[in-house]
C-alpha cells in the first residue's frame, strides 16, 4: 500500500508537470481553479485502493507566490522515463518510492489531471474544497478569528475524493510552471540574518543552482575549533551540488534581489563539508507524517550572530526543531555557546595539530594526509611553507608526533 500511495503522491507532480511542460526540468504545480501551490512536506504516505482510502498528507498547498518564491519544497523536478515521469523533490522521488512511471492525462488547454489506477479503479488528485459557508459561520459563532478562517483558506490538503464529473472537473486541473527568471515564475532567497551590512541564512535543497542575482555567494564549513571557538568557512565557487547545505550570503533582505538559478550546471565541490542539511520540520503533520529533526542545545549550533553582531554558530534554547530546507553543525557537549564565523585559516597554537585539541598525534597525521590525497591546500598544514601540502609536510609531521 505505501507504493500505490506514492504512486499517487508522485503522480500528483506530474499532472501539473505536463500543463506547460517544456522538457526534463523543475517546476512549481499550481491549481488552476484554487490557484494554490503544491509542497513537499514529507516522504510517507499509503493508498488503500480496496477501502478507497489515501493518505496524501505528505503534499500540501500553500496560497499565494509569496508563500513559496522562497520554499525548495515547492519545487518539482520533472524527468522523462519510458512512458511516463519521475517526479523528484526533496531528496525523494516518484520512480524511487514506487518503481512506477506516472502518466497524466491532457485536458487540454494546457490543463492536466493526474490519475492512478489499479483493478480497474482511478483515482484522481485535487486540491482540497473549502467550506466557505462554513468558515463564515465559524467566525460569526467564536469559534474561529477571522485570521484563522484566512490560515484555512490558504493552507490545503492534497485529496482523492473530488469525483472527476464535479463542476466539470475543475478542481482535478493543475498547470506546470516553470522555473525562471520572471515575475511569479522565479526563486529567490529571504535570509533571516543580519550581520553588519549583509544578510545571511544557511539553505539545504535538492536542486542544483548557481546566483541570477549579483552580491551572492555560498559558504560551507570545513573546519570547527572549539578551543578556540572558531568556526572556518571557505566559499562554493562554480555553483552549489544538488543537496550540499551551504551558508548564503544575500544582497538583500528581499527575494527579487536573491534570486537563484535553480538546475543550472555546476562544478563546485565542499568534500569536507561539515554542515548537515535537513528538508523537513512540520512537528503538527500528526502521528504519521511527523517528521523532524529535534534541536540538541548541548551538541547543536545554528547559524545566528554574537553580541557584537558578527556572524557566528550560536546556541539558540528556544528553539524546538531545526528548520525545514536549513542546516546545523555538530559540537561536542562542552562547546562553547558561541563559535564566530570566519574564512581566515588559523595558525594552530602548537605547530601541527590541525585537529586543535592542543597536541600533535595520530589524529592530525590523519588530516594532513587527506589534504595531500585531495590536493587540497591548507595553510597549518604546509609546515615547511613551500605553499603546497605535500609528502614533506606529512615527514615533518611524523617527526613531531615521534618527538624527534
Amino acid at each position: 500500500m505505501n507504493r500505490i500511495k506514492l504512486l499517487l503522491l508522485a503522480t500528483v507532480c506530474t499532472l501539473s508537470a505536463h500543463a506547460q511542460l517544456n522538457g526534463d526540468g523543475y517546476y512549481r504545480a499550481q491549481s488552476s481553479e484554487q490557484g494554490r501551490y503544491i509542497r513537499v512536506i514529507d516522504n510517507r504516505g499509503s493508498v488503500n485502493i480496496s477501502t478507497t482510502d489515501a493518505d496524501m498528507e505528505a503534499l500540501r498547498t500553500r496560497a499565494g507566490f509569496e508563500n513559496v518564491v522562497s520554499d525548495p519544497s515547492s519545487i518539482i523536478y520533472i524527468k522523462k522515463m519510458n512512458k511516463g515521469y519521475d517526479f523528484q523533490s526533496q531528496g525523494t522521488g516518484s520512480y524511487q518510492i514506487i518503481s512506477y512511471e506516472v502518466l497524466l492525462n491532457d485536458m487540454g488547454d494546457n490543463k492536466y489531471w493526474c490519475s492512478a489506477s489499479k483493478a480497474g479503479m482511478t483515482k484522481y488528485l485535487a486540491d482540497q474544497l473549502i467550506d466557505y459557508e462554513k468558515l463564515n459561520l465559524q467566525v460569526e459563532l467564536g469559534y474561529i478569528t477571522e485570521e484563522q478562517k484566512q490560515e484555512r483558506l490558504n493552507n490545503g490538503h492534497l485529496v482523492t475524493n473530488i469525483a472527476s464529473d464535479y463542476e466539470g472537473g475543475k478542481y482535478l486541473d493543475w498547470n506546470i510552471l516553470p522555473v525562471k527568471d520572471a515575475e511569479g515564475f522565479y526563486f529567490g532567497l529571504q535570509p533571516n540574518i543580519a550581520s553588519g551590512d549583509s544578510y545571511y541564512q544557511t539553505f539545504y535543497a535538492a536542486f542544483p543552482f548557481t546566483f541570477l542575482s549579483e552580491g551572492m555567494s555560498a559558504w560551507y564549513v570545513s573546519k570547527v575549533n572549539e578551543a578556540t571557538g572558531k568556526v572556518i568557512i571557505k566559499e562554493v565557487t562554480g555553483g552549489v551540488p544538488k543537496s550540499t547545505p551551504v551558508i548564503i550570503k544575500c544582497a538583500s533582505q528581499s527575494a527579487a534581489s536573491n534570486k537563484l538559478n535553480v538546475g543550472a550546471s555546476t562544478s563546485g565541490t565542499a568534500n569536507d563539508n561539515l554542515l548537515t542539511g535537513v528538508y523537513f520540520c512540520n512537528p503538527d503533520a500528526g502521528p504519521t507524517h511527523t517528521n523532524v529533526v529535534a534541536y540538541d542545545a548541548n551538541t547543536m549550533r545554528v547559524l545566528g550572530t554574537a553580541a557584537d553582531g558578527s556572524l557566528a554558530f550560536v546556541k539558540d534554547n528556544n528553539l524546538k526543531y531545526i528548520p525545514a530546507n536549513t542546516a546545523y553543525i555538530t559540537v561536542s557537549a562542552s562547546a562553547p555557546a558561541i563559535l564566530k564565523v570566519t574564512d581566515k585559516e588559523e595558525e594552530p597554537a602548537v605547530p601541527g595539530d590541525l585537529s586543535g585539541d592542543g597536541e600533535v598525534t595520530g589524529q592530525d597525521l590523519v588530516i594532513e594526509a587527506n589534504f595531500i590525497l585531495n590536493n587540497e591546500f591548507n595553510e597549518a598544514a604546509d609546515l615547511n611553507k613551500d605553499g603546497i601540502v605535500s609528502g614533506q609536510d606529512y615527514v615533518i609531521l611524523v617527526n613531531k608526533v615521534l618527538g624527534k
